[in-house]
């Protein structure tokens, strides 16, 4: 039996890392164009005043996707984990009180902003040279588009929580693209400057909006989500649970935003602040591209990681981490002498203001000594995340940029001046890997005494116990004649009575088990990879094919059986004497046999046998890494249809006895 590239458990490290992280940097880098779009567009007017009202104004407008974290990461584990427990009616509590509850709160805010514009962007370091382009700008992407912005990033995480990561990400793709056609139309067609960008960030955002809305109606008939205010509810269990865990997510955004504000007030309170805080805001830019690609590569392979720990298998995890922190390690430096070499280069795409390019070099080659420490930072905190120590990850962010930067910036301010204001990101971010890197120590001696103890267990011994585990297509009669050779042979066969065996085992839902114990979400491989984990970086389907191998494993151990589907193959392949078979024949007979066996409707039984098979094939080869029916995966591979259910089993029970 072939055993090439399984996902989380043998797959090489290398390709199992590319193939969930490259995905995940992909979203970031369309992240990072959409970030990019204003400041890029509006750098080309010359203006230092407007390019500074954009780093003025995103503290503030960072709020509003905090309010999304809160809210939408927080709704999401409680429909994951309520759709484990076969609960659907706190599923869709939760995702209708995410979406209204974020709305009611954004709309408290956006009418906040709109009573108080002034004070609170005076208060945020606004002069009379930036007020008028800062009130400009809120006014469109807060006041009026701040509903359309958390409703579309809210949208998004509900969709992800039911494996739709890929629509998730062209919400997103669709968002960003957008915001580059319509910033120049509206900036240079329509000479809006600032409030153009504002305007185009505001639409599409709402487009982005639109999208999720139409992706929510499509799937209303087969998903829980619901946005219908009757499921609304103020239940523990639903509040709680969704802003307890949401909370942790939207301190981390909000942090960004108090640490940016800090910096860029002390800037503005130095002569020629305006410029200071243009330059700053095209370093921050420039160091979004870093942050959010690096961002990319630890979130990426935090279900590798939590799926790894959660089985407990220590060795892997090892692996992934070391590989994971060389990588990131090679991008940083990279990424650190490219920025040394050209930082003026970098500032002149953003703006063509000599003063500005000047200071804002000055301002890139200091500040871009930040980027290593800040990569593994990152991914020192996903790992946290991923083994569900988000107490210490909250921690980490907490000190990093709540405590430390805001300390430093005041005392790098008091004795040094703007010149200290340029060193301040490199020297937190040096400070907090280094705190980091200690924590890790602590888990990294932790998970090496459990590889040791691991390495010292004696090996079990294979059972000598003949199985025969049956693979079959849809509709090709695996089922029925599992139960035939069980029955010809005096052996017990196993087919819908280990979906009590597999729940009692996980503490899942039978319900649960018997709609997902061999069918995928969807059939995308990563997608799967990533859907419904929760912050321990455990799916309820992983639980899931846990519970199935140790309940399939056991009964191999307990004495000869037949075993139908559910991986029995692939779970056995080293543990009993397993004679395995795959069962298949033509389209036309196996529609032609669920008709007349399972009463589907003539009409749309090929459809039928398409979806079953695909989502089989995909939640097999997710948990094997396997090609699900490649002939030589299996010992026997019988057409049904051609030689006859009663054939098939002679051949079975006659070749399990000799």
């Amino acid at each position: 039996m072939k055993r090439n590239n399984e996902l989380f458990t043998t797959m090489p490290v290398g390709q199992a890392v590319a193939r969930l992280a490259i995905p995940t940097v992909v979203s970031q880098i369309i992240v990072i164009l959409y970030s990019l779009a204003d400041t890029f567009f509006i750098g080309q007017i010359g203006d230092p005043n407007q390019i500074a009202a954009l780093s003025i104004t995103f503290p503030i407008y960072t709020l509003l996707t905090a309010v999304a974290y809160l809210f939408g990461i927080g709704a999401n584990s409680v429909i994951a984990r309520s759709l484990g427990q076969n609960d659907e009616t706190t599923a869709r509590k939760a995702s209708s009180f995410c979406f209204w509850g974020s709305l009611a709160v954004t709309l408290v805010l956006s009418i906040l902003q709109a009573v108080f514009m002034e004070p609170i962007l005076l208060f945020f370091g606004a002069d009379e040279l930036t007020l008028g382009f800062t009130s400009d700008y809120l006014f469109w992407v807060f006041v009026i588009g701040g509903i359309p912005t958390v409703a579309g990033l809210v949208l998004g995480h509900l969709v992800r929580s039911v494996g739709k990561t890929r629509e998730a990400g062209i919400g997103l793709t669709i968002g960003g693209v957008m915001n580059i056609i319509l910033d120049p139309i509206f900036i240079f067609t329509f000479h809006m400057d600032v409030a153009g960008a504002a305007v185009a960030t505001m639409l599409s955002n709402a487009i982005s909006m639109c999208y999720f809305l139409f992706i929510l109606a499509h799937i209303r008939k087969t998903s829980v989500l619901t946005l219908s205010p009757r499921h609304f509810s103020l239940e523990k269990s639903v509040s709680w649970g969704t802003l307890s865990v949401g909370f942790p997510a939207a301190v981390s955004v909000l942090l960004v935003s108090v640490s940016i504000s800090v910096l860029n007030g002390l800037l503005l309170n130095h002569d020629g602040g305006n410029i200071l805080s243009a330059a700053y805001g095209v370093a921050s830019k420039c160091g979004t591209i870093a942050l959010h690609i690096s961002i990319g590569i630890a979130q990426g392979v935090m279900p590798l990681i939590g799926y790894n720990y959660g089985a407990k298998n220590h060795k892997r995890v090892h692996e992934v981490c070391n590989l994971s922190f060389v990588v990131l390690l090679i991008f940083s430096l990279l990424f650190l002498v490219i920025v040394q070499l050209i930082p003026e280069t970098i500032v002149r795409l953003f703006i063509n203001h000599e003063e500005t390019i000047e200071v804002g070099g000055e301002f890139i080659r200091r500040w871009s000594w930040c980027v290593v420490g800040m990569s593994l930072f990152n991914m020192y905190n996903s790992i946290f995340q991923a083994v569900g120590k988000w107490k210490t990850s909250l921690l980490l962010a907490v000190l990093r940029l709540g405590v430390i930067f805001t300390i430093l910036s005041f005392v790098m301010d008091a004795l040094f001046g703007v010149s200290g204001l340029m060193w301040v990101q490199a020297i937190v971010d040096t400070i907090s890997c280094l705190i980091a890197m200690v924590l890790y120590h602590g888990f990294k001696k932790s998970v090496m005494q459990e590889i040791h103890s691991q390495q010292e267990k004696p090996i079990t011994q294979p059972t000598s116990n003949r199985i025969i585990a049956i693979c079959r297509e849809f509709g090709s009669g695996g089922r029925t004649i599992g139960k035939e050779v069980a029955a010809r042979l005096n052996i017990p066969c196993y087919d819908g009575e280990l979906i009590e065996k597999i729940a009692a085992e996980s503490g899942l839902a039978k319900e649960f088990i018997e709609k997902h114990e061999e069918y995928a979400a969807t059939t995308h491989l990563y997608d799967n990879a990533v859907a419904g984990r929760n912050r321990f970086g455990q799916s309820d389907t992983d639980k899931m094919w846990l519970a199935q191998k140790k309940v399939i494993t056991d009964l191999a151990n307990a004495g000869p059986c037949v075993i139908v589907g559910r991986c029995a193959d692939y779970i056995l392949r080293d543990v009993a004497d397993c004679l395995t078979v795959f069962i298949h024949a033509s389209d036309e007979q196996r529609a032609e046999r669920i008709v007349s066996v399972y009463g589907q409707r003539q009409e749309s039984p090929a459809k039928r046998l398409h979806d079953k098979d695909e989502r089989r094939k995909a939640y097999y080869e997710l948990y094997t890494g396997i090609q699900w029916g490649q002939v030589d995966n299996y010992e026997l591979c019988l057409d049904s249809g051609k030689i006859g259910i009663n054939r098939c089993v002679d051949m079975i029970a006659d070749l399990y006895q000799h």
